[in-house]
């Protein structure tokens, strides 16, 4: 019999690798296409983006290829739905509110909702084939297209943490600053990032520990629904979803360190749109992905609510304490309902 405390040693190493290795690839992708003159803009509406979600896409494919693709599912709708009730809950009560820029409730949202209802519509018949998949990355393509050509929506708090991250980077104030414009002008060679041969191996290695670490993220996942005698996407849906998580409430927390917790808002609209497309659409290519009836009775539906009710509350363009200590505690009853539908 497998032991317990090495399952579970296996799971929380297994993830802190490739929650660090995602971390460091994103990091190191950045810089490289900085260095290559692409956008500050751009690299941070794609590159920073996709790389919150990348640990998700990683145990996903992972999962496919070890012909456990029912862990896909799980893994994307509980990232989905911890991002809204467990981070944005826990960002409004640590910055005692957040406010909600108009940009975002004009087009992201509403964005977010169209996500999640699509997923609900395209799983309700049990699985996710290659087709609503490519309706998927089509989907991710319109959001990327929409954040690409308008940059200046991202002006204010957001523009000053890139502005913050590309100095570190070698990219000065005003070139950051500029780069944040609408239709910024090709960068000059002189304010390209110098990318280094260390750069590249630095993210050929991580890539690597990405691999190994979603690889053996997805044994553990199967070793503990085993020992705890649950389906696969239980696990997935509580643990996995908890955990590759962490990266949101890091940036988040880190975002309300800085005074800038309104950047919680972007950043879990713009994870939660790649994995309903991307976590979703990619694995779907390799196989079709069953969705269990757990998921497809209870958590979608439940991710579905959730979109809608990041809408209502941020209405009048804020989300309170009060209304993160509410979306804490839908996160625990969700956990305990989860249990009688597993």
């Amino acid at each position: 019999m497998v032991s317990v405390p090495l399952v579970v040693g296996l799971f929380v190493v297994s993830l802190a690798v490739l929650l660090k290795a995602s971390d460091t690839f994103t990091s190191s992708m950045e810089r490289i296409g900085l260095g290559l003159g692409i956008s500050p803009f751009v690299v941070g509406a794609t590159v920073v983006a996709a790389g919150t979600s990348l640990p998700e896409l990683a145990s996903s494919l992972l999962a496919v290829l070890a012909n456990e693709p029912g862990i896909v599912t799980g893994s994307a709708v509980g990232s989905n739905v911890a991002n809204v009730f467990l981070v944005l809950g826990t960002v409004s009560v640590l910055a005692n509110g957040i406010d909600v820029d108009r940009e975002v409730m004009r087009v992201d949202l509403p964005l977010l909702v169209a996500s999640a209802v699509f997923l609900l519509i395209a799983a309700w018949d049990g699985v996710f084939v290659w087709y609503e998949g490519v309706l998927a990355l089509v989907g991710l393509l319109v959001y990327l297209e929409f954040s690409i050509s308008n940059p200046g929506r991202f002006r204010g708090p957001v523009q000053s943490v890139f502005v913050d991250q590309f100095e570190s980077f070698g990219v000065d104030d005003a070139t950051a600053t500029e780069s944040t414009e609408p239709n910024p002008e090709p960068a000059d060679d002189s304010d390209s990032v110098d990318v280094g041969v260390r750069t590249v191996v630095v993210a050929v290695v991580s890539l690597a520990f990405v691999v190994l670490g979603a690889n053996y993220l997805v044994e553990s996942i199967l070793d503990i629904a085993a020992v705890a005698g649950v389906g696969s996407e239980f696990v997935a849906l509580t643990a996995v979803s908890i955990g590759t998580s962490l990266p949101e409430i890091a940036v988040s927390v880190a975002a309300v360190r800085q005074g800038n917790a309104n950047i919680a808002v972007g950043n879990v609209l713009g994870s939660n749109i790649f994995n309903a497309f991307a976590v979703m659409g990619v694995p779907s290519l390799v196989r079709s992905l069953p969705v269990s009836p757990a998921i497809r009775e209870y958590a979608l539906p439940v991710m579905v609510i959730s979109s809608v009710l990041y809408i209502f509350i941020a209405q009048d363009r804020e989300i309170t304490r009060y209304d993160g200590l509410a979306l804490l505690l839908l996160y625990a009853v969700f956990l305990v309902n989860l249990v009688s539908f597993t």
